[in-house]
C-alpha cells in the first residue's frame, strides 16, 4: 500500500491562517456541544414538566433510564471537552513557538 500524497494546490494557507482555522474549529465544536447540551436539557424539562410534576407519570424505571441516557451523553461531552482543551493547548503552544521564532 502506498503512502497518501497531498495534491498540489494553488493556495496554501499561511501558518497564521492555519492557526486561526484551528481556533475557529475549536469554537465551532464548542458551539455544537452547547447545542447538544441545550437539546438534552429541553428533553429533561419536557420529561419532568414545567412544575416538576412529571406530567406523563413515568415509572421509576423510566426515570432511571432517562437519567442513564443523560449521564451517558454528558460523559461523552465531557470527554470531547477534554479533547478540545488538549487541542487548544497544543495550538496555543504551537502559536507561541512560532511567535518566539519570529522575535529572534
Amino acid at each position: 500500500m502506498s503512502m497518501p500524497t497531498i495534491p498540489e494546490e494553488n493556495f496554501r494557507p499561511t501558518f497564521s491562517e492555519a492557526v486561526i482555522d484551528l481556533f475557529e474549529s475549536i469554537a465551532l465544536e464548542e458551539i455544537a456541544l452547547s447545542h447538544l447540551i441545550n437539546a438534552e436539557a429541553e428533553k429533561v424539562q419536557a420529561f419532568v414538566g414545567k412544575r416538576l410534576d412529571f406530567p406523563t407519570r413515568p415509572t421509576n424505571g423510566q426515570i432511571v433510564k432517562l437519567n442513564q441516557s443523560v449521564t451517558k451523553l454528558m460523559d461523552t461531552i465531557v470527554m470531547k471537552e477534554w479533547l478540545l482543551l488538549k487541542k487548544l493547548e497544543n495550538v496555543m503552544e504551537l502559536s507561541e513557538e512560532i511567535e518566539h521564532e519570529f522575535e529572534e
